[in-house]
C-alpha cells in the first residue's frame, strides 16, 4: 500500500489481509442507506446516480480508522498503541481510499441485490473522479449495461420442419467424384471452355460505375456456382464463367456485405471483371486394386459403402442444424428486442473467434477455416446481432430451465473438441486458453444444452432435404482501402465508431 506523502519516511500502515477482507465484508452485510435513481438511457442501457448518506461515510470510516490504529507502525509506538488523532491525521489518506473502495464494492452488491439489474459488462464508471467528502454525502453516476427485459417465449410449443433424404446410388457417385479429387493431378485444359469444377487463373478488377475499387493479378480459384470474398460474393459467377476461354474476359454482378472495410461499399451492388489467362482440370485416379489398397479397401464397394455412411452422418448433422436453425428463427421473430449499436460493434471480434471455435469443433483445418472467414468477415455485423439476440434468448430459457454450465460440461467438450481434431485435450485446452476463447466456449456449451431442452418439447414435420450449392472463397477485397484511409471514410461517411476496427 503507497504511503502517499509519507513515503520518504519509510513508514506505512501494516493492514492485514483478513482485517482488511473483514472490513469489507461488514460494510457488504450492512444494509447501507442508499439513494439510488435509475433512467433508461437506450436500449439495454441504464445511467444511475448513487447517494451515500453521511453516516454510512462516518462508520466505515471509523471502522477503517480503528483497523488502521491497531495495526499502524508508527515512529515513537508500539504497534497499536499510537493516538487515534495521530493515526487518522498520519493515514487520512489512505484511509479515504479504502473508506471509498469499500464503499463503492458494498454499493454495487448491494444495488445488484436490490435492483436485479441483470448487467452485462462491467460498469462505466471513473472510481478516480469519485470524491470522499469531508462533510455531506457522496455521490457518483455511472452508466449500466443490461440484458434486455422481454417476455419468455412460448419454447415449449413449437412446430418445425425437419429435412429429410434417402441417400440414393447417386449421391454415393457424386461424393465418390468429390473424394477422387483429393487424388486426383491438376493439368491444362487444352480444349473447350470453362466448366464447373474448372480452375480459372484471372486478373479481377472490382468497379462500380466506372470506377476502379481494386485489382487483384493472376488469381486461381475453382469455378463453383458462388464466389466469396473477403467482403462480398458473386453469387452467379457459373453462369457468368461457363464457357469462357483464355484471353477472354467477362463480367459479373457483385454484392458487398456489412463487413467490407470501406462503408461506402456497404451492402452496394458493384461489377467484377475477369480476365481469364488460363484454364485447368483435374485428372482423377483410376480405382483400380493398387489405389484401394493404399486406402485399405479390398474392393470399391467397400469404400463406396464407407462413403455412404459419411453422407448418412453428414444428413444427421445437417438434420440437427436445420432443426436448431428453425427453432432460433421462431423465437427471434416471436421475441423482438432491441441491441444498442456499440455493444453489437464491440461484439464483432468475438463472434469471429467464436465462429472460428465452431468450425475447429467440426474438425475443419486451418485452410478450410481462413477459406470460411471471407464469408464470415463480410457479414460481421449481421452475425453478431443474431449472435446477440440468440444468446439472450437461450440465455433466458436455461434459467427458466434451471441449466449451468458445469466444470464436467467443459472438459467434455475440450474432450469432445480435441477427438475431432486429433489433438491431446491439454494442447486443445491450452489453445482455448492463448485465445481467450473460455467465456466463447462457456456460453456455446449454454446454448447448446438449452436448445437440447427444447428439442424434448418440439413438434416435428417432415420436409425433403435441399442441398446447398458449392462455394468457392478468396481471399481477397473488393476494397483497396488501407486502415488509415478507411478510418477517414468511416468519419466522413458518419458511420458507428467501431465496426471498421470489428471487420
Amino acid at each position: 500500500m503507497s504511503t502517499g506523502e509519507h513515503e520518504h519516511d519509510q513508514e506505512s500502515p501494516v493492514t492485514t489481509a483478513d482485517a482488511s477482507q473483514h472490513a469489507e465484508v461488514d460494510a457488504v452485510k450492512r444494509k447501507l442507506d442508499l439513494d439510488v435513481q435509475i433512467a433508461d438511457v437506450g436500449p439495454c442501457k441504464k445511467h444511475l446516480k448513487v447517494v451515500v448518506a453521511r453516516p454510512e461515510i462516518d462508520r466505515q470510516f471509523n471502522e477503517s480508522i480503528g483497523t488502521m490504529t491497531r495495526e499502524a507502525a508508527v515512529p515513537g509506538f508500539r504497534p497499536g498503541r499510537a493516538p487515534k488523532q495521530l493515526v487518522q491525521k498520519r493515514f487520512r489518506k489512505q484511509v479515504a481510499e479504502q473508506v471509498k473502495s469499500t464503499l463503492l464494492m458494498a454499493c454495487l452488491e448491494q444495488i445488484d441485490e436490490d435492483y436485479k439489474l441483470n448487467p452485462i459488462t462491467q460498469p462505466q464508471l471513473d472510481v478516480e473522479a469519485i470524491e470522499l467528502p469531508d462533510d455531506g454525502p457522496m455521490m457518483f453516476e455511472m452508466d449500466l449495461e443490461v440484458r434486455p427485459d422481454f417476455a419468455l417465449p412460448a419454447y415449449k410449443a413449437l412446430t418445425v420442419k425437419r429435412p429429410v433424404k434417402t441417400i440414393a446410388d447417386g449421391d454415393v457417385d457424386a461424393q465418390l467424384k468429390l473424394f477422387l479429387e483429393r487424388h486426383a493431378q491438376m493439368v491444362p485444359k487444352l480444349e473447350g471452355g470453362a466448366e464447373i469444377g474448372d480452375f480459372v487463373t484471372a486478373d479481377l478488377r472490382f468497379h462500380r460505375d466506372g470506377e476502379t475499387l481494386n485489382e487483384v493479378k493472376e488469381i486461381q480459384f475453382r469455378l463453383q456456382p458462388e464466389l466469396r470474398f473477403q467482403d462480398g460474393s458473386v453469387p452467379k459467377i457459373g453462369e457468368s464463367l461457363v464457357g469462357v476461354k483464355p484471353g477472354e474476359s467477362r463480367d459479373a454482378d457483385a454484392k458487398i456485405g456489412s463487413g467490407s472495410v470501406d462503408p461506402t461499399l456497404r451492402g452496394q451492388n458493384i461489377q467484377v471483371t475477369f480476365q481469364v489467362h488460363d484454364l485447368k482440370q483435374l485428372r482423377l485416379p483410376e480405382v483400380d486394386h493398387v489405389f484401394l489398397s493404399g486406402l485399405g479397401f479390398d474392393t470399391e464397394d467397400e469404400l463406396r459403402e464407407a462413403l455412404r455412411e459419411i453422407l448418412e452422418r453428414r444428413l444427421a448433422l445437417q438434420q440437427r442444424q436445420a432443426v436448431r436453425r428453425e427453432i432460433l428463427e421462431q423465437l427471434i421473430k416471436e421475441t423482438p428486442f432491441d441491441l444498442p449499436g456499440d455493444l453489437v460493434n464491440r461484439q464483432e471480434k468475438a463472434t469471429l473467434r467464436r465462429l472460428i471455435l465452431d468450425m475447429r469443433q467440426e474438425g475443419l483445418n486451418e485452410n478450410e477455416i481462413r477459406a470460411r472467414e471471407a464469408e464470415i468477415r463480410a457479414n460481421a455485423h449481421e452475425s453478431t446481432l443474431r449472435g446477440l439476440q440468440e444468446f439472450f434468448i437461450l440465455a433466458k430459457i436455461a434459467e427458466a430451465e434451471d441449466i449451468s454450465v458445469e466444470d464436467e460440461d467443459f472438459e467434455l467438450e475440450i474432450e469432445a473438441i480435441a477427438a475431432r481434431t486429433d489433438e491431446s485435450p491439454r494442447r486443445v485446452r491450452a489453445k482455448i486458453e492463448k485465445d481467450g476463447l473460455g467465456d466463447a466456449l462457456a456460453s456455446q456449451i449454454l446454448e447448446r444444452k438449452a436448445l437440447d431442452r427444447i428439442l424434448d418439447y418440439v413438434t416435428y414435420e417432415e420436409v425433403p432435404h435441399v442441398e446447398q450449392q458449392a462455394v468457392e472463397t478468396l481471399d481477397q477485397s473488393a476494397s483497396s482501402l488501407t486502415a488509415s484511409e478507411a478510418d477517414d471514410a468511416a468519419t466522413e461517411d458518419g458511420s458507428t465508431a467501431g465496426s471498421k476496427d470489428e471487420s
